[in-house]
């Protein structure tokens, strides 16, 4: 099970379940961490099997858009590390980048559903990171690379075990606030609503703010930061609870 801020309690009719990616997320790309995190991981990787930092780069490119998650990509490429080992180094320095977010603690506050992080990184770096924000103690639980196993968003699987373990919810009563459009496009193929956060990194498989049509498909709404005026008016059925 994950980690967990108090015991399991299972929905009634109508209510739904929200779902919060991490990074790009719950705090936005643009503000350096994400740009830290890969530097660090190349940094690592040459250090690991003596490549160039232009090696590195292509390599954990490739692994990330193989994989969607970077130490299943590697190995998926043949390529064998330690997970705690690489995770803890790629995303040490936490809190040089996050800090408190007054406007994301207030639009968790007015949201009273119950409330889960649902990450592919471990989820003892998305605590730290969690705490940074200040914003910890909303949810009711962290999912991540270690409850997951060998899966990782997009797949099914990896949804539906961590809905699965949530219990007293379908898919289709969950909401899944997301920056990545591969997984904006997995969670609505599984029938969940969809938050899209929109950011400018490429490595997420969105490169505009309009989308293509196949995108506006799956996102039921769209907003450039999780604040409740960024979101009252283009989902109201958040508030309808």
């Amino acid at each position: 099970s994950a980690a967990r801020g108090e015991a399991r309690m299972t929905g009634s009719d109508g209510e739904q379940c929200l779902l919060f990616d991490l990074d790009g997320t719950l705090y936005l790309e643009s503000n350096g961490y994400v740009q830290h995190c890969r530097k660090q991981a190349c940094d690592f990787l040459c250090a690991k099997f003596g490549w160039s930092a232009e090696q590195a780069e292509e390599k954990r490119k490739l692994a990330l858009k193989t994989s969607n998650q970077t130490v299943k990509g590697l190995r998926t490429l043949g390529y064998d590390l330690d997970d705690k080992e690489f995770v803890t180094h790629m995303r040490s320095g936490v809190e040089k980048y996050l800090i408190e977010d007054p406007k994301l603690q207030a639009f968790l506050s007015s949201l009273p559903q119950k409330k889960y992080v649902f990450t592919n990184t471990r989820e003892v770096e998305a605590e730290k990171a969690l705490r940074c924000l200040g914003v910890r103690d909303h949810f009711l639980g962290v999912y991540g690379a270690d409850f997951m196993g060998d899966s990782c968003k997009p797949e099914a699987s990896a949804f539906q075990r961590v809905v699965d373990d949530i219990g007293g919810f379908k898919l289709s009563e969950c909401v899944m606030f997301e920056d990545s459009i591969k997984n904006v496009i997995a969670a609505k193929e599984l029938g969940m609503k969809t938050v899209f956060v929109r950011g400018r990194d490429p490595e997420q498989g969105y490169a505009g703010g309009d989308g293509s049509d196949p995108e506006k498909r799956v996102i039921d709404v769209a907003c450039d930061a999780l604040t409740v005026e960024n979101l009252r008016e283009g989902a109201p059925w958040l508030w309808k609870n």
